[in-house]
């Protein structure tokens, strides 16, 4: 059973993307005999060597992989501040829309945030893989309908979408009673003043 172990931790540190409990079943399945059971227990076992460390094997929308504990966030941003990627805010607003409303046509994000979506911001998402096209809505013109994939969610370190954070609620202004009137009246009367003399 060791052995096994130290293969699936080996296999997930050098693995550049999750990996799923069948897949590593099927990898070391190919030269060594194991079962789907003993991959889990594997993956178990490495989560309770880790549980006094700073890394840990978290579940994913794709599979498992070994990642750093959010506790040292600080040190790492000092690691990757020059290579984190910078987005516009217009493009996670679209990214948002899409995660919250799927599926969604570019209409639809245009029609939510008020302006026009960029080809570029569709293009950055789409060779990210964090976008896909799943369809197209049965109106004229037929409009690609865009959903999320599960390189987004693995990215975020989602499983699944419901673990997107809630949306905060709109709150209404409350007590804005705007007594224009006197104002507009009296611009009125000057202007019609002014016209006079």
């Amino acid at each position: 059973m060791n052995q096994i172990k130290n293969i699936v931790e080996a296999l997930l540190l050098s693995s550049g993307e999750p990996l799923s409990a069948d897949r590593i079943h099927k990898i070391i399945n190919s030269k060594e005999s194991c079962s789907k059971a003993d991959i889990v227990e594997a993956i178990d076992s490495l989560k309770n060597d880790y549980e006094n460390k700073e890394i840990e094997i978290s579940s994913v929308a794709s599979g498992y992989r070994i990642q750093a504990k959010s506790t040292i966030n600080d040190f790492l941003n000092i690691i990757y501040a020059e290579k984190t990627p910078r987005y516009s805010r217009a493009l996670m607003e679209t990214l948002s829309i899409i995660a919250y409303k799927q599926p969604v046509t570019r209409g639809d994000i245009e029609s939510i945030r008020g302006v026009s979506v960029s080809s570029s911001i569709m293009r950055t998402l789409t060779d990210r893989n964090w976008i896909k096209i799943v369809g197209y809505r049965d109106v004229p013109g037929k409009p690609a309908m865009f959903s999320t994939t599960n390189e987004f969610l693995d990215y975020f370190g989602l499983e699944k979408l419901s673990e997107l954070p809630d949306l905060p609620e709109i709150k209404e202004p409350q007590n804005m009673s705007l007594d224009l009137e006197p104002d507009i009246a009296n611009d009125i009367n000057q202007v019609s003043t002014e016209q006079l003399n």
